[in-house]
């Protein structure tokens, strides 16, 4: 299973679906992902867990927020007789959702979101199922984590290099040093409660702070 060398969170989730869906023979799994606060669905075999995870999103609750907030894993074996979420099982049940089992994805520094996996049948979940999904959960977590970091590696050395193009236009155009450009982008940024990247390609682009 070779989830640790993908380009992005995104294609490093659809990793995830796929050995879930080829090798673990899933029916339906996804991917839920915490983004600034808000779960969110980030990759998804069908429709059917689409739903199933965007009703606990609109809902607020069910065992993938469960499992993100308090569990490790969360197994519903019949949403039709669970009486754990009395608004997300019966809906899920109206909606052909009938089990569902709900991993956690963490590392020791944070929780990340959850793999799903659901079924329209009740009672297909077994023990040998949920340690599956564990390990695969596992490397999931791992792999998803260092895809954040990379990416927010690589978006850091971006914006320092526009930050830099920035001040030697600035230094250009109006006879400044380095230092008393940075310190002019810096000031804007901050009165005006813009990001300095923001600013930087603004420069950049026109040659002039924004109006």
């Amino acid at each position: 299973m070779n989830l640790h060398n993908r380009a992005d969170v995104l294609t490093t989730a659809d990793g995830v679906l796929q050995f879930a869906v080829e090798a673990l023979h899933y029916d339906h799994a996804s991917v839920l992902l915490m983004q600034r606060g808000q779960a969110q669905t980030v990759a998804a075999t069908d429709e059917l867990i689409t739903i199933a995870d965007q009703l606990q999103v609109d809902l607020g609750e069910g065992p993938s927020l469960l499992a993100i907030t308090d569990h490790d894993d969360v197994l519903v074996e019949d949403t039709m007789i669970d009486t754990r979420w009395p608004n997300w099982a019966p809906t899920a049940a109206a909606n052909g959702i009938r089990s569902a089992l709900a991993i956690r994805l963490f590392t020791a520094e944070s929780t990340s979101g959850a793999l799903n996996l659901i079924s329209s049948e009740p009672f297909v979940f077994k023990e040998g199922d949920r340690e599956a999904a564990r390990l695969l959960a596992l490397h999931a977590s791992i792999a998803i984590a260092s895809a954040r970091m990379e990416a927010t590696l690589h978006q850091a050395l971006d914006s320092r290099k526009e930050v830099g193009q920035a001040v030697g236009r600035l230094m250009e155009r109006y006879g400044l040093d380095a230092i008393r450009a940075f310190a002019v982008l810096q000031r804007y940024s901050q009165t005006h409660n813009q990001r300095l990247r923001a600013v930087a390609l603004h420069v950049i682009d026109t040659g002039n702070l924004p109006q």
